[in-house]
């Protein structure tokens, strides 16, 4: 018999579904829940009728599920949507929830499992009973590293790397030749861009992803923590057209500025690019990255990783905690999923990284990105810094990258930037 705590944390999940299924369904992915997992009949059906509509792609609430489940003559179904919604006053919390109904189910059949080989050992020899008992739990087990593969598989696949690598297809090319040259960016591979407050830290990324989308065509996405959506998109409209912002919002714009501004988002609207400011706890990032991943993309840049804010059991936490906890998840996220992440970073007032030092360990690559007292309007001069490289020679001096608008480029390309009638002043 289902006792009242496992109950109500199934109407509680439920009600999670009910709320916003989107984001519900999302938070609870990393768990597989499915219909079998519910003990109350009345939980099992509600499920199924909420995945039914949204397959169908038609709203999922409480009106339409009791349409869907033919209950409006009977008043228990009312009565178990309307308890489901008053004890879930958010979603927050689904994750935690569809753990809790997940272990519940497996307790539920892993019970069932040794109470047969019980009523069997009356009649049958231990050894015959207990070999098909442990094949029982074999099958039980739901630990993914049974979906591992053999070393032998693994070498297979470090050798293809090793000949898309020479054949100069290996990675995830970022039109930055110092990276690309080394091989792009991996699957699996994280890397992080730090930088004290103006060191273009953010520009670097950006312009990293920009190529990714409009170039080489890929699907990424962003998770943008400091700007909305519509600000990164209208700071990204104007780099591409070569405008100005200020004139835009100052009303002051002429014709030829608007033809190049609509010119640049016809181009853009074609970028696979997926953007949220919403991911902003390590709970909602690792929904959020596990379904633009479902939908194809390969690169995800995260601005930035301090600004992220704590899961609701971690509140209490130390800000070093938080921010180990949210490195953490973005490393087993690029491991897992084998997505690509690029995470900004900020430093302290010592170059330090902020908070937590475990960023460092967790990350293939670590660019720090510094502004030189020599920086000027006619030498906008920045220097990146390699402080990490997990599988190559750390270089002993600094790269010099220098700023033009919204984009760093090379030395080379600098020369032939202040050989045009531009200037150097943008």
């Amino acid at each position: 018999m289902q006792n009242q705590v496992e109950e109500d944390v199934e109407i509680a999940l439920i009600g999670c579904y009910i709320l916003d299924f989107e984001t519900a369904a999302n938070e609870a992915a990393d768990f597989s829940i499915t219909a079998e997992m519910f003990a109350s009949p009345k939980a099992k059906a509600v499920f199924e009728a909420a995945h039914a509509l949204h397959a169908e792609k038609r709203p999922v609430d409480p009106l339409t599920v009791r349409e869907r489940m033919g209950g409006h003559t009977d008043p228990t179904v009312t009565l178990f949507l309307t308890q489901a919604i008053d004890v879930t006053p958010t979603v927050a919390h689904t994750a935690y929830y569809a753990q809790l109904v997940r272990q519940k189910h497996e307790t539920r059949r892993l019970r069932g499992i040794l109470h047969a080989a019980a009523r069997r050992l009356d009649d049958l020899p231990a050894d015959m009973v207990q070999a098909d008992l442990m094949r029982q739990l074999e099958k039980n087990d739901n630990d993914p590293a049974k979906d591992g593969i053999t070393f032998a598989e693994a070498t297979d696949q470090a050798v293809d790397t090793f000949r898309k690598a020479a054949a100069g297809i290996a990675g995830l090319k970022t039109g930055l030749s110092f990276i690309d040259t080394a091989g792009g960016v991996q699957e699996g591979e994280l890397i992080i861009i730090s930088g004290k407050a103006g060191s273009c830290k953010t520009t670097l990324a950006r312009q990293i992803l920009t190529h990714v989308c409009s170039v080489e065509k890929v699907p990424s996405a962003l998770i943008t923590l400091e700007m909305t959506e519509s600000q990164i998109a209208a700071q990204t409209l104007t780099d591409q057209s070569q405008t100005s912002q200020r004139k835009f919002m100052a009303g002051v714009a002429t014709e030829q500025d608007w033809a190049r501004l609509f010119a640049a988002k016809a181009k853009a609207e074609g970028w696979p690019l997926a953007i949220t400011a919403r991911a902003r706890t390590p709970n909602r990032l690792s929904a959020y990255v596990r379904k633009v991943v479902r939908r194809g993309a390969k690169l995800i840049v995260l601005d930035y990783l301090q600004a992220m804010q704590p899961n609701a059991d971690m509140v209490k936490c130390n800000s070093e905690a938080q921010t180990t906890f949210a490195s953490n998840t973005v490393r087993d996220l690029a491991v897992n999923l084998g997505v690509r992440f690029i995470v900004v970073c900020t430093e302290n007032r010592e170059g330090d990284l902020r908070y937590s030092d475990a960023i460092r360990y967790d990350a293939w690559k670590w660019f720090r990105m510094i502004q030189p007292e020599e920086n000027n309007d006619d030498n906008p001069v920045f220097h990146l810094e390699v402080a990490k490289n997990r599988f190559g020679p750390v270089p002993k001096s600094v790269r010099q990258l220098y700023r033009v608008g919204n984009r760093l480029l090379t030395d080379t390309e600098w020369i032939e930037h202040t050989k045009t009638n531009k200037g150097r002043k943008e």
